[in-house]
């Protein structure tokens, strides 16, 4: 199976215009819908029945799964199969620290390694996402995914110019796992109008090459679902 080249797919899944294999349409599809809540927290993956509605062997359906599970999105539990990796405050936690030790580290030394073309690219990015942010305070339900991608690349380029591939990765992986966490934050919690002047805080300190400021405010910054989702109970303990 081969999908059509499009940019938006089932579930809001998105892609280049590059064909993706059946594997990667999996992986898009079933991922978007967990990050959603589309499959729930905890819930069962059954097998045939995501085989038959995608149309796809059962080596493909466990390679995507398997991709997912390397996202923290899904889990196995032995011979029980898979299921979608539950959320609480506790692993939102945890996960809130990982991203700060790695992300204010990674700032911190592109901060003092950053050139020219670092510096343009983050002017960019804060600019898409700022005007992001404006769709995202009207409906956040609807703009969420949009400003999830200015949200994404802004963060990458504040750590852009840090010269580790294997620290990048895991800031990757954490960024990916707290997906689901600032969905639910910033769809289910108030309107996130404070958030741009976060990222403002964070663009200017950096932009002064003031490491302690950028650092500070960008710790403050990743914290905010978990102090979001804790005010609200959006998550059980």
């Amino acid at each position: 199976m081969t999908a059509e080249p499009l940019r938006t797919g089932l579930g809001g899944a998105r892609f280049t215009e590059k064909k993706p294999t059946a594997i990667e349409f999996t992986y898009a599809v079933v991922r978007s819908r967990i990050i959603e809540g589309v499959y729930p927290p905890g819930s069962k993956l059954h097998l045939e029945t995501l085989k038959s509605s995608f149309g796809i062997s059962g080596s493909t359906l466990r390679e995507a799964l398997t991709r997912l599970m390397a996202d923290r999105l899904v889990i196995t539990e032995g011979q029980k199969g898979f299921r979608v990796t539950p959320m609480s405050l506790s692993d939102l936690e945890d996960l809130t620290d990982a991203r700060i030790k790695l992300e204010t580290s990674a700032l911190a030394e592109s901060i003092k390694l950053g050139d020219d073309a670092w510096e343009d690219n983050l002017v960019t990015c804060f600019h898409r996402l700022a005007r992001a942010q404006e769709r995202l305070e009207v409906d956040p339900a609807i703009a969420f995914d949009a400003w999830e991608v200015r949200n994404k690349e802004f963060h990458e380029a504040l750590a852009a110019a840090s010269p580790s591939a294997w620290l990048a990765r895991f800031r990757q992986v954490l960024f990916q796992s707290s997906e689901r966490y600032r969905r639910l934050s910033g769809t289910r919690g108030p309107v996130p109008f404070e958030v741009h002047n976060e990222h403002e805080e964070i663009f200017k300190a950096t932009m002064a090459r003031d490491t302690d400021k950028a650092v500070s405010a960008l710790a403050a910054h990743i914290r905010r679902s978990v102090n979001v989702i804790r005010a609200k109970a959006l998550l059980p303990d």
